[in-house]
């Protein structure tokens, strides 16, 4: 039995933890024509040793999940000092947590931008420099089977922390829980909204290049603060091709990548019906961004930290001193994000949106077109709203959210 057995009870995750744990070599890690990481194994190659179906999402029937939120604690932080909190997309708590974990003697496990390769992948940090990579949010998938191979490789003699989404927690916490060794390693996940095609960060990034006469990505932060938290820009840089390095950022409404990631038509399969990002029981600690109403008028970045473990716990109370807090309710924070939450779509209109992606011949602009023409009027009429409050200043957009948050109370 190995990873693509029809008796799978879910889609992939895109994890990629079985191409990691394969004592064989048998699988790897590709871009399916959608535009998702998928595994594919060498029959020739297989033992049939199942180490990949025991770390897989697919194949669990048993998926634990989180019944009583009390046996979890839930904080808004963020770092005290003020260039961490700004040089962050939310509040700065990962990054002080791996510089933490660095000083303690843990090896990281985090997400950087590829320049070469042009997307996200998993790299291990051995200094707190190495982590400072790690920042920015990847709102793609990461190509982290690598990454993981040096996991499997060294979790009995050297400590791992590991920052990932759910579902490549959740593998991992499987592996290490299988290997007797979950003990002496630390799981950092992230409430998690899902994963779009890859095809359409590369359709946008070349529509990116094409229109300032580059050719390559140095950089890329696709939550910028360049107008404060809470707003979503992408800001590129680019060089080759210019006299000087030229920082891109995205429009302030109508951006092509966030119009088609918040359609959620174009995310991975698993993503619609995930238990991972609503189950708190893999992970030590989970971070996110403490959207809603208690935190609207902060511009600068707060996180929520949900304490899962009591090696999490103790981790959180060992950068207290570098961090201000203050304990919330669940109440407060989950409504605001997509734990619990299945998505429905248009499956149609979703094969179509990936087709096109997919398609060289077809603009990102025409596959958005594809999309708005789709929505009803009153998702039309709520849509151009919307950017309209978009392009108020800060202070007023916070008081519409204000208004927002008690209208939906």
């Amino acid at each position: 039995m190995n990873i693509n057995d029809l008796s799978q009870l879910r889609p992939c995750t895109s994890c990629q933890m079985c191409g990691a744990v394969c004592p064989v070599a048998a699988i790897t890690i590709q871009l399916n024509e959608n535009g998702f990481y998928r595994p594919v194994v060498d029959d020739r190659k297989c033992i049939d040793c199942g180490l990949c179906v025991k770390s897989c999402y697919k194949f669990d029937d048993e998926i634990k999940i989180t019944s009583d939120l009390g046996t979890k604690e839930i904080y808004a932080a963020w770092a005290k000092d003020n260039k961490t909190v700004e040089s962050t997309t939310s509040g700065g708590i990962a990054d002080l947590l791996a510089r933490e974990l660095i000083a303690q003697g843990y090896k990281c496990i985090g997400v950087i931008y590829d320049s070469e390769k042009n997307c996200a992948v998993g790299s291990v940090a051995t200094s707190y420099d190495d982590t400072l990579q790690f920042r920015g949010s990847k709102y793609i998938q990461s190509l982290s089977v690598d990454a993981f191979k040096t996991l499997v490789k060294e979790h009995k003699n050297e400590k791992y922390a590991v920052f990932g989404l759910p579902c490549q927690i959740y593998a991992i916490n499987q592996f290490l829980t299988l290997r007797k060794s979950r003990g002496k390693h630390i799981l950092i996940d992230l409430y998690c909204h899902g994963c779009p095609s890859l095809n359409l960060w590369n359709k946008y990034v070349e529509k990116l290049l094409t229109k300032v006469n580059s050719k390559k990505v140095i950089s890329a932060n696709f939550r910028s603060k360049i107008r404060g938290w809470g707003n979503f820009y992408v800001v590129v840089v680019v060089v080759e091709g210019v006299k000087y390095p030229i920082e891109v950022i995205s429009k302030r409404i109508n951006d092509p990548f966030y119009t088609l990631f918040f359609s959620d038509l174009v995310l991975n399969d698993s993503c619609y019906d995930c238990s991972l990002r609503s189950t708190l029981e893999y992970t030590d600690i989970r971070l996110g961004d403490f959207w809603g109403k208690s935190y609207v008028t902060n511009h600068k970045g707060v996180s929520g930290v949900t304490v899962c473990s009591p090696a999490g716990k103790e981790l959180f109370e060992s950068i207290s001193m570098n961090i201000d807090s203050e304990p919330q309710t669940f109440d407060n924070f989950l409504p605001y994000q997509s734990y619990g939450k299945s998505y429905q779509y248009n499956t149609a209109l979703r094969e179509r949106l990936l087709r096109d992606l997919s398609n060289p011949t077809i603009t990102l602009d025409t596959t958005v077109a594809t999309y708005l023409s789709s929505l009803p009027l009153s998702s039309k009429i709520k849509k151009t709203l919307k950017n309209l409050v978009c392009l108020l200043p800060n202070g007023i957009i916070a008081s519409v959210k204000s208004l927002f948050y008690s209208i939906k109370k």
